[in-house]
């Protein structure tokens, strides 16, 4: 473009002068006088061009670029169709636009290592975290920054990684925490109204040591903690740097012991499943034993930090020892299990980094920079690398509540400090002790996906019905149940059928002949439980046939007529029944 510029000036000059044949003739002093000064304000055009290119390269290549470029200029071009509006930089929001500063506090000691407590507000956002410090002790905060609890300390060795899940109870929840030594802690927390107020407060249960470090020898670092659950039964499952994967129960008693080649980074949720430096593993309860793979595409990196996907568990981003940024998809089983690298992106992130997911974005830290990355789209199980939105300094993040240098502090942590409860509340150490609570305010793709989402209830209520219904049928089956479809009315009114007339023409009857009538019909030989049928004109159906083959046309066996209903008369009881049409004529046999 700048060079298009310069082209089209130097035609224009040269335009304007003379014809180089007049000026020879006529004066060829005066035509290199002129072309000198050309030649000087093209040097003069290009040097200015040189500086203002210059200025642009080492703007962008400040930290503070992200908060310089929220003024939005452009400039305006002359080509060969006309002018016209060319945007030069566009708005970057910056971390003070995209993350709501809620509060700071600040430790006597350094922050190692924090976790959200699973509690949550009116809203549905996280209430509690807590944080641990070089000295082995851990704090309970409030959202809002305040100090609610001081636990005991069981271990003076740091906190190294900390764990937090609802217990069976309702409103107590378990905190554990991991010490440099090998040591585990175990606080239970209670959530209940002080003085029979509305207002909820936090309180500590119990607390007591959990699994003790050895003391002979060096125990490595416990650098992951997670929890499993099986039915009622829980498992908490402590991975340290020696690759010692050690399981133990709720009540503190040692399950089994299990050795990877390779420390666990990250643990799936409600998998038995883990990513390491080189590879992923699986851990089998049964036997105890540990299976590990290698994953395609890492080709021979080393991976220094993961976080999995708070929205796809199988998803997970994690850092190399060479700064790229890398996406995994991690499938199978315990038995059966496969890891693969989908994506690498140069990030050029150095040094010891800490990575935590939110929904939908993905953010990374080291010792001197805060780097935000999109992992959110519209189109379920995209495939690509996270896509870079910006980077900021922590100093630049520590100056809205403190003037002080962070290079003055004088600590290298070994691991940065951020957490999140994957949502939208984000921990945040900021060294020299301070803590930033931060609230994102990024927005998130709602995936829409036309398939139906069936809920663990209604499923087992669907199966439930298909069951009843299922043992129904077999039941009505066996028991030789059938529907009254199945016989044909149209047989009990068949006009050969002299001996028991239909509803409709049986007569008034009374005395002796009635007394007849009725211990026929007490007999067996009575119709349907209904009292009356009506007629019908049309010849019987297939059907169950009345008569049985014996030469009396009267005759009729009980084993023909078993599908009757029971006598409802009583012989010792007559009844006296009264017709329904006392002037209707009797239908004879010949009748159509």
């Amino acid at each position: 473009m700048d060079a298009a510029a310069v082209l089209l000036s130097l035609i224009l000059l040269l335009s304007a002068s003379p014809s180089l044949a007049d000026t020879l003739a006529t004066d060829p002093l005066s035509l290199l006088e002129r072309q000198e000064a050309q030649l000087r304000r093209l040097e003069a055009l290009v040097e200015s061009l040189s500086q203002s290119v210059s200025a642009l390269e080492s703007s962008l290549s400040s930290p503070r670029f992200v908060d310089h470029s929220s003024l939005t200029t452009s400039a305006t071009e002359t080509s060969s169709g006309g002018d016209a509006a060319v945007a030069v930089t566009k708005h970057r929001p910056g971390w003070s636009e995209l993350f709501h500063f809620l509060a700071a506090a600040r430790l006597g000691s350094e922050a190692l290592c924090a976790t959200i407590l699973p509690y949550q507000d009116l809203d549905g956002l996280s209430k509690y975290f807590a944080v641990g410090d070089n000295r082995g002790r851990v704090y309970v905060f409030s959202s809002a920054g305040n100090v609610l609890i001081e636990l005991p300390t069981h271990s003076d060795s740091p906190v190294t990684s900390m764990l937090s899940y609802h217990s069976f109870r309702r409103n107590e929840s378990v905190l554990f925490t991991g010490h440099a030594d090998g040591s585990i802690a175990s606080h239970r927390l209670w959530e209940s109204a002080a003085n029979g107020e509305d207002l909820l407060t936090l309180t500590l249960a119990s607390s007591r040591s959990f699994a003790r470090g050895s003391r002979d020898l060096e125990s490595p670092p416990v650098l992951s903690l997670e929890v499993h659950q099986v039915g009622r039964i829980r498992y908490v499952l402590a991975a340290d740097g020696g690759g010692r994967i050690r399981v133990f129960t709720e009540n503190g008693t040692l399950y089994g012991t299990a050795i990877a080649s390779s420390c666990p980074l990250a643990f799936m949720r409600q998998r038995l499943l883990f990513l390491t430096a080189s590879g992923a593993g699986s851990l089998d309860l049964r036997s105890m034993s540990v299976k590990e793979i290698e994953c395609d595409g890492l080709n021979g990196s080393l991976a220094k930090s993961f976080s999995f996907d708070g929205s796809e568990r199988s998803k997970a981003y994690g850092v190399t020892n060479a700064g790229d940024l890398i996406h995994v998809v991690l499938l199978g089983d315990v038995t059966n299990l496969k890891c693969r690298v989908r994506a690498i992106r140069k990030a050029e992130i150095d040094g010891p980094v800490s990575i935590q997911t939110t929904k939908g974005y993905l953010l990374a830290v080291n010792q001197e920079k805060l780097f935000v990355y999109n992992i959110s789209s519209q189109y379920y199980a995209r495939i690509g690398a996270p896509r870079p939105l910006f980077f900021t300094s922590l100093q630049e993040i520590r100056s809205l509540f403190s003037n002080s240098d962070i290079s003055s502090d004088g600590v290298a942590l070994e691991k940065p400090l951020i957490a999140t409860d994957r949502e939208k509340l984000v921990i945040l150490g900021l060294h020299g002790g301070y803590v930033g609570i931060y609230r994102s305010n990024f927005p998130v793709f709602k995936v829409e996906s036309n398939a139906v989402v069936w809920s663990a209830p209604a499923f087992l209520f669907i199966l439930l019905l298909i069951g009843s219904w299922q043992f129904y049928v077999k039941k009505k089956d066996s028991l030789g149940w059938t529907g009254e479809e199945t016989f044909n009315n149209a047989t009990v009114t068949a006009p050969n059928s002299s001996l028991v007339p239909g509803p409709s023409e049986r007569p008034f009857v009374d005395g002796p002949k009635a007394s007849e009538l009725r211990e026929l019909r007490g007999s067996g030989l009575r119709g349907q439980s209904r009292r009356y049928v009506s007629p019908t004109r049309y010849p019987a159906g297939a059907g169950v046939s009345f008569r049985p083959p014996s030469g009396d046309p009267g005759f009729r066996a009980p084993a023909d007529l078993k599908y009757r209903g029971h006598n409802l008369d009583s012989a010792g009881f007559p009844k006296r029944r009264e017709p329904l049409f006392q002037n209707s004529p009797l239908v004879g046999d010949n009748d159509n």
